[in-house]
């Protein structure tokens, strides 16, 4: 297995990019869900995996007189995350720690599912905890694709989800189950909401799945996972406006200490 990062994901301007569109259509969820669970004028935040830093420069104008922690193994994205407000720190959650009971909100998108350690990192998560802090994690669950009635949007994304799951030991479908480890590692007061997103091409959120499969699309190819031509027309399916489906869902999960 390779990092995040290292072939796939690499941080380059198509990936910059790519985390702007993502921004755009999943921030309105994710700043919702921390607001109902307390991030508010005092609150000690960490946010793992900073990516751009829109959540973390959430987080501080939410957390006034408070402190916000944005971290991230990848030291280039840190020097672009310039916020007094803000204290960006390189940092490997599976290897990494903080001392107990630092934080009163942890926050980590789309990063969990792809490391093969999610559940020891979410059990050490627990202790980095003040007393009824609280863990939202959210990560994308992949059963509307199994369904999907369109083969080349379908089969475009079951063999990317195949590539990640082979490279970085990516679970796709982790997130159908994860509130259950909430329980199983002694979180109370669990939750969980799922939202699924009807998909139109050429709108921002189609955009962000081209976008998600063409980054890696070299390896796809090369690797023999999907031709040139299949990957094409996924492209062309995911920019037409006459196309619908459902999106990869996003499940949010959270618990206290």
């Amino acid at each position: 297995m390779e990092k995040y990062g290292e072939t796939l994901f690499v941080r380059d301007d198509r990936e910059a990019h790519r985390l702007e569109v993502l921004c755009e259509v999943f921030d309105p969820l994710t700043t919702s869900a921390l607001e109902r669970l307390g991030v508010g004028p005092g609150s000690r935040c960490l946010e793992v995996g900073a990516g751009n830093g829109s959540i973390a420069r959430w987080m501080a104008q939410r957390a006034v007189d408070g402190e916000v922690v944005a971290t991230d193994i990848d030291a280039s994205v840190l020097d672009g995350l310039r916020d007094d407000r803000v204290t960006a720190l390189r940092h490997d959650v599976t290897r990494d720690g903080f001392p107990d009971g630092s934080f009163d909100v942890i926050h980590a998108r789309l990063v969990l599912s792809h490391l093969p350690q999610r559940d020891e990192v979410l059990r050490r998560m627990r202790t980095w905890l003040a007393p009824g802090g609280v863990v939202l994690i959210e990560s994308f669950c992949w059963f509307p694709i199994d369904s999907s009635p369109h083969p080349v949007y379908r089969q475009a994304l079951r063999r990317w989800s195949d590539l990640v799951r082979q490279t970085l030991g990516t679970d796709s479908w982790w997130a159908r189950s994860h509130p259950a480890s909430f329980t199983r590692f002694g979180f109370r007061d669990v939750g969980a909401n799922t939202v699924t997103h009807n998909l139109r091409g050429g709108t921002p959120l189609a955009d962000f799945w081209r976008l998600t499969i063409s980054m890696s699309h070299e390896q796809l190819v090369r690797r023999g996972y999907l031709s040139a031509a299949e990957l094409n027309a996924a492209y062309r399916l995911l920019e037409d406006p006459d196309f619908w489906d459902l999106s990869p869902a996003l499940v949010q999960a959270w618990g206290h200490r």
